[in-house]
């Protein structure tokens, strides 16, 4: 502890100054002078009467002195030419006094320096965010809460009895009340816990109990705040540094995450990323709680997840991408989550058909050589998780199958999920195929002919023959001289649904097994 600091918290006490020749010692406690005392320590504070002063000292590091006596004696107090701070009391103070409150500031002292040591092994024995919770509540008497910026508890102190039936809903539901974020709004309390370089202390009338609170901050950011509850004891001056302390040891800890540091504290992030897991409660409290957030969900939701071609995304680039994607759809909230970056997207653009289109967005992915999974369209948010993973599923079916970058929606590559689950329980997907297909198939290969693929584009564009037609570059009469021949080679008319939807299933399979028809005119 500095000496400035030991007299700004003796506050008014007259202290003078003889000789103050080095504020840079940083004190580890006070000591009474002894008769013809020889040895002095440079971290430490001597105090006695001014009698007691060496006359000779003869080192070459600082030496700090308090003396009390007649003031005129303390004045001619010069013992030697040794750099030193030597401070004097007035005779109209209790010295012994004094030197009392001296020895509880350094036992206040003391107790930071135990309680951040304790705070620390937590964090080095990876105890994690809980861990260093209940630390805290078992060194400092009092509930310790650290709550996130969208008003959840990130870790409540094992061992924490609720005193009234808001706190109970509070802590068995694992976020604010309402009626507690209505209070925080109103009084500015966020504000002010963020402008003071020290925890804020309130008396909370929703609680009607005194709190201390930290702010945590990553890089600057604001992600959560720490809360000592006045329960078992009053707020002590000490419990202000302690808190502090706290509050880096938890940045730290929060740090350790890969969650946090991709998602810089962003106000929805740790919300969706508990939707994923599975753990924001029911369908009503994540809408009040995105509500609350002042984010109102509407009907038709999708979930996007980008990663790169060959998901190497630097966290640089994930930052970028995300200001690209967010420009481009507004409203949507994104996580990074397991190394790729999720998107809720909230409506499908002003469109009717429950579809999302976004030309930009597909050609933003394309340009930027990015591979991104679509989900279906869903209402209830609960169900994050299932199109989240079919998300995933359609960028990985891309990247697999025509590994190029783009949109891969799942409405498309479902039925490839489908072969995918069925090639995983060792079946031969070929078994699958109608056998008129692979006739034809060993056709083209043997008279390099090119019916298979007029077959598949035919299918394509749901028997319409000019656009078949178009589509190869040829004349419309060579594609009805094509079917022709392909009707007589497969002994197949195409003219039953039944049978129409076993080839495009069987064209669909050969896609997947990447012996889709070659695109030859």
């Amino acid at each position: 502890m500095l000496l400035k600091e030991i007299l700004d918290l003796l506050g008014n006490c007259p202290i003078g100054f003889i000789r103050k020749d080095s504020f840079k010692t940083d004190f580890t406690g006070i000591k009474m002078l002894t008769k013809d005392q020889s040895v002095f320590l440079p971290n430490v504070l001597y105090f006695g009467h001014v009698r007691m002063l060496p006359r000779n000292l003869n080192v070459n590091y600082c030496t700090n002195f308090l003396i009390y006596g007649p003031e005129n004696d303390c004045l001619r107090a010069y013992p030697g030419n040794t750099p030193m701070n030597l401070l004097y009391l007035d005779q109209s103070v209790d010295a012994f006094a004094v030197y009392n409150r001296i020895q509880e500031i350094f036992l206040e002292s003391q107790q930071v320096v135990t309680g951040m040591r304790l705070f620390l092994d937590a964090l080095f024995n990876d105890e994690g965010l809980q861990g260093i919770c209940d630390v805290a509540y078992s060194f400092l008497g009092n509930p310790i809460f650290v709550i996130d910026t969208s008003f959840k508890h990130l870790a409540v102190s094992t061992g924490t009895i609720a005193d009234n039936t808001l706190m109970e809903k509070e802590t068995s539901q694992g976020q604010i009340e309402e009626e507690g974020i209505n209070f925080i709004r109103k009084s500015k309390l966020d504000d002010q816990v963020r402008k003071s370089s020290r925890p804020f202390y309130i008396h909370n009338p929703v609680h009607d109990r005194g709190m201390l609170i930290g702010s945590v901050k990553i890089h600057g950011i604001e992600v959560a705040h720490v809360m000592m509850y006045e329960q078992n004891r009053a707020v002590t001056e000490n419990d202000y540094e302690l808190i502090h302390r706290l509050c880096r040891v938890i940045s730290i800890e929060l740090q350790k995450k890969d969650f946090y540091k991709k998602n810089k504290g962003t106000m929805y992030a740790y919300f969706i990323g508990d939707l994923l897991d599975n753990n924001a409660g029911n369908i009503e409290q994540s809408k009040e709680r995105l509500a609350t957030l002042g984010y109102v969900l509407k009907d038709d939701l999708f979930i996007l997840s980008i990663s790169d071609k060959y998901n190497v995304t630097s966290e640089a680039r994930q930052e970028m991408i995300v200001s690209d994607i967010q420009s481009m759809i507004p409203g949507c909230l994104y996580v990074i989550y397991q190394n790729t970056i999720i998107f809720l997207i909230n409506g499908c653009g002003g469109h009717d058909n429950h579809r999302f289109t976004n030309k930009q967005v597909e050609e933003y992915l394309v340009a930027n050589d990015l591979i991104a999974g679509l989900s279906n369209c869903f209402k209830n948010i609960q169900e994050i998780r299932k199109y989240y993973e079919q998300s995933l599923k359609s960028a990985q079916l891309g990247r697999k199958m025509k590994n190029a970058p783009g949109l891969y929606r799942y409405e498309m590559m479902s039925i490839f999920h489908i072969l995918e689950i069925c090639e995983r329980n060792d079946y031969s997907l070929l078994d699958f195929c109608h056998p008129a297909l692979l006739v034809l198939k060993a056709y083209d290969e043997e008279k390099n002919t090119d019916f298979f693929n007029t077959l598949y584009q035919y299918l394509n564009f749901s028997q319409n023959t000019q656009q078949t037609a178009n589509y190869l570059h040829i004349h419309k009469n060579t594609l009805l001289y094509r079917i022709e021949k392909i009707k007589k080679i497969t002994g197949n008319p195409l003219n039953h649904g039944d049978e129409l939807i076993k080839l495009h299933f069987s064209f669909k399979i050969l896609e997947y097994l990447n012996e889709e028809p070659n695109q030859k005119s």
